[in-house]
C-alpha cells in the first residue's frame, strides 16, 4: 500500500495556516539527484544536457534548450523556513523514489477539486502549498543543494521519479516581462488559493481513512542511485 496512506493529516495541514511562508511557483528546479524522463532513459537531472530531450505531460518528447544550474548553500543554523524543501515519500505524487522539492517548484495535481468552468481536472501548485499532504513535510538536507533546472522552449510539465509531473516554465526576460507574458498552457495557482485547494484534499482523504497511524518520522539523508 502506498506510503503516503499511512499518514494522517497533521493539525497544520488542516488548515490554511502553515508554519512556513507560502511562496509562488518560480524557476524551482530539481534536485541533481532526480530522474527525469528522458530520450536516454530515465536520468539523472544533473547528467542533463542541452540537446537531451525530456518527456513532457503534453507534449511528448521536447529537446532541452538550456540547463541553468545552481548551488545553494545552508546558511548556519539551517534554512529559513521560506527556504527549506519539502521531502516527498514514495507514492506521494505517484514517484516511485522518494524525492526532494524545492519550495517555489511548481508541481502538477490531477483532481476533481480543481476542476475549471471548462473541466479541467489539472493544476499547477507551488510545492510549499503541499505540506502535509500524504506525508509531504519540510526536512533539512545537508550542508548544499545542487539544483538543476532543464528548460525547454516553451512551458512544460516533465516527469520526474516515474509519476511526478514538474512544472517546467520558459525562462523569460526582463523585456518578456515588461511588455506582458502569453497566457500559458497551464494553470498555476496563487500560494493561498493552491493552499485552500491542498486543504481541501487532504480533508477529503482523511474522511475516506480516518483513523491510520501517523508516518513516524522522515529520512536522514538525501536519497540516491536509481530504482
Amino acid at each position: 500500500m502506498f506510503d503516503w496512506i499511512k499518514s494522517k493529516a497533521s493539525p497544520i495541514a488542516m488548515g490554511l495556516e502553515t508554519e512556513s511562508p507560502l511562496i509562488a511557483c518560480g524557476q524551482g528546479g530539481l534536485m541533481g539527484t532526480t530522474h527525469v524522463a528522458s530520450n536516454l532513459g530515465w536520468r539523472q537531472a544533473d547528467k542533463l544536457a542541452v540537446g537531451d530531450q525530456v518527456l513532457t505531460f503534453d507534449h511528448g518528447m521536447q529537446p532541452i534548450t538550456e540547463v541553468h544550474r545552481e548551488t545553494v548553500y545552508m546558511p548556519e543554523g539551517g534554512f529559513s523556513p521560506a527556504q527549506c524543501p519539502l521531502y516527498v515519500p514514495v507514492d506521494a505524487l505517484f514517484n516511485r523514489a522518494p524525492m526532494w522539492l524545492m519550495p517555489d517548484q511548481g508541481v502538477m495535481l490531477e483532481s476533481e477539486l480543481a476542476e475549471d468552468d471548462n473541466g479541467d481536472p489539472f493544476v499547477v501548485v507551488p510545492a510549499c502549498a503541499l505540506e502535509g499532504y500524504r506525508g509531504i513535510r519540510r526536512e533539512q538536507t545537508g550542508a548544499k543543494l545542487e539544483l538543476v533546472m532543464p528548460r525547454c522552449e516553451n512551458d512544460e510539465v516533465i516527469y520526474a521519479e516515474a509519476g511526478a509531473m514538474a512544472f517546467n516554465p520558459t525562462p523569460r526576460s526582463a523585456l518578456e516581462l515588461a511588455g506582458g507574458l502569453p497566457r500559458s498552457l497551464y494553470r498555476v495557482l496563487a500560494p493561498y488559493e493552491a493552499r485552500q485547494l491542498v486543504v481541501d484534499l487532504i480533508s477529503d482523504e482523511t474522511f475516506w481513512a480516518p483513523d491510520l497511524p501517523m508516518d513516524p518520522g522522515g529520512p536522514a539523508q538525501l536519497p540516491a542511485g536509481v530504482w
